[in-house]
């Protein structure tokens, strides 16, 4: 599925822009794989980030429901008082959609 991903992103054959690549991941976390490859038009060394599919729907939903949650939270004044949940998630999904911008 990776490969998928990268050539669809790409619009060609990864063999058509990389003269190598690692067959395996050299590093995987929740939102995507690194892959080290070689550009075949400079021969320089590149990491490949291959973003899981459907991370930003999956991450859109969980942020939209603990945003539900945080506006429930503000009607509990010990709660309201102290944590602006919604303030907070806000901020959170602003700096992580970045993160997921490649």
């Amino acid at each position: 599925l990776a490969w998928q991903i990268m050539e669809s992103e790409l619009g060609r054959a990864k063999e058509e822009v990389f003269s190598e690549i690692t067959p395996e991941p050299v590093a995987a976390a929740s939102l995507g794989q690194v892959y080290k490859a070689t550009l075949r038009s400079t021969g320089e060394e590149v990491a490949v980030k291959v973003q899981r599919p459907f991370v930003l729907e999956t991450v859109s939903l969980d942020l939209h429901l603990a945003r539900e949650l945080g506006y429930l939270l503000r009607n509990i004044p010990l709660v309201a008082d102290r944590l602006d949940l919604v303030d907070l998630l806000d901020e959170f999904a602003s700096r992580f959609y970045q993160e997921l911008d490649y």
